[in-house]
């Protein structure tokens, strides 16, 4: 198993799953080098249970729960005060980019177990592992994904 060429090929998805759990720019670098790390050392423990991307996105998860949990015990400021979206002018971005922010901003609107859920639904993961990934059944999984669907075309129709 060549650990590196997983982790690469693994890479965009990390960034979008660190996006999930942090909204600062930096500290969102700072989860996704940490969730790297934490790959890169769990895949001498992989049974084979699942996937290896299951695999991956467990520890992911995992770590972005930890992360979570450490960032709620820290006094620290709030979101408000960091520049969540540039909303950038029409001839700097191109209208995908800023289709993605307003996906992004909608879905950060979510609660975190939507959050996780949906972002693990939109990179493609199919819904038994999104269910193993989260320590849920595969009913709840769709549930919530159905749920989180809706609010979040409310959310994007709504500006």
């Amino acid at each position: 198993m060549d650990k590196d060429k997983l982790i690469n090929n693994f890479w965009p998805r990390l960034s979008r799953i660190a996006s999930t759990y942090e909204v600062i720019p930096e500290l969102r670098q700072e989860l996704v080098q940490e969730m790297a790390i934490a790959i890169w050392q769990s895949l001498n423990s992989f049974r084979g249970d699942s996937s290896v991307e299951t695999f991956m996105y467990k520890v992911s998860h995992n770590i972005g729960v930890s992360h979570i949990k450490k960032q709620v015990k820290q006094i620290r400021t709030t979101n408000e005060d960091y520049n969540i979206l540039n909303t950038p002018s029409l001839e700097q971005k191109a209208t995908n980019e800023q289709n993605l922010k307003r996906l992004m901003k909608a879905i950060w609107q979510l609660p975190l177990i939507q959050r996780q859920i949906i972002t693990l639904y939109l990179d493609g993961v199919k819904q038994q592992d999104i269910a193993e990934i989260v320590g849920m059944s595969e009913n709840n999984i769709a549930v919530k994904i159905s749920r989180a669907k809706k609010l979040l075309a409310q959310l994007m129709s709504n500006g």
